[in-house]
């Protein structure tokens, strides 16, 4: 290589992966906004590459300042290596995202098996009345008999609810 030549070769530096754990602390959607980042630069990091390698490959059109066999090994290394980044990227992010469907059917699952689901989730005030099944017809029929007030039935129905 002669020293014009080596001083315009762009060699941008390689980022590893597997040093990058994310915290368990975030949440999934910044995991895979991490991910998707880490393979954009590794995207525009390549494309600067070939760009500058075109541009300069198109001053030098002259026979015999080819590339060397050196010069094409570094490239296709470089190329294999950015592939293999953003082949492991896709990997990590299919995994989580496969995760997070599976956590997904899970919470939905284990919502459609609460016991504590109120009988009707729309806003509609007209029609029937929620029934109060604490306390039976008979007992506030006998309740209304003994002359007991609103405020007292409602203080009942809380004692009923406490003591259970």
């Amino acid at each position: 290589m002669d020293k014009e030549k080596k001083g315009t070769e762009v060699t941008p530096p390689v980022i590893p992966t597997e040093g990058k754990e994310i915290a368990p602390s975030e949440d999934a959607e910044a995991k895979v906004a991490a991910l998707e980042a880490e393979k954009a630069t590794i995207l525009e990091r390549e494309a600067n590459y070939k760009a500058a390698y075109l541009k300069e490959k198109a001053k030098n059109r002259e026979p015999d300042l080819d590339e060397t066999d050196e010069e094409k090994f570094r490239r296709i290394a470089r190329e294999e290596m950015a592939e293999a980044n953003i082949s492991k990227i896709d990997t990590e992010k299919e995994v989580l995202l496969k995760k997070l469907a599976k956590e997904n059917k899970e919470l939905k699952l284990a919502q459609l098996n609460r016991t504590d689901i109120p009988a009707s989730t729309t806003t509609h005030t007209e029609g029937q009345g929620v029934k109060d099944t604490i306390i039976s017809p008979e007992q506030m029929a006998s309740f209304k008999a003994m002359g007991k007030d609103d405020k007292w039935i409602a203080n009942y129905k809380k004692n009923l609810l406490k003591n259970r």
